[in-house]
């Protein structure tokens, strides 16, 4: 079941499920947590994999990295994501795993 909140000034929060060092990036869908499960290629060392999370989310989306913030848990594989609330609906479409 997902969970996507709506914040202030046009954005919306959501948690990330976060499977670093994978062989290559990968959506994988909604857990029953609430969480958008997905894999990335780079390693957690150094921020690697939430920079990799970024960048895979952005262009996911078509939004800019900027647009990509993660606000909370910076070094544990859940983590809070903010972002435009133009992407809400392109969430809700993402089927559970």
């Amino acid at each position: 079941m997902m969970e996507i909140k709506d914040s202030d000034k046009g954005r919306i929060r959501f948690r990330v499920r976060v499977q670093p060092a994978a062989p290559r990036n990968e959506l994988l869908g909604w857990n029953t947590a609430g969480e958008l499960r997905i894999k990335v290629a780079a390693p957690p060392h150094e921020g690697g994999a939430n920079k990799e999370l970024v960048k895979f989310l952005a262009k996911r989306f078509g939004l800019a990295k900027r647009d990509i913030v993660v606000e909370s848990g910076e070094k544990s594989r859940t983590k809070s994501i903010s972002a435009p609330a133009s992407i809400a609906e392109a969430l809700r479409e993402i089927p559970e795993t």
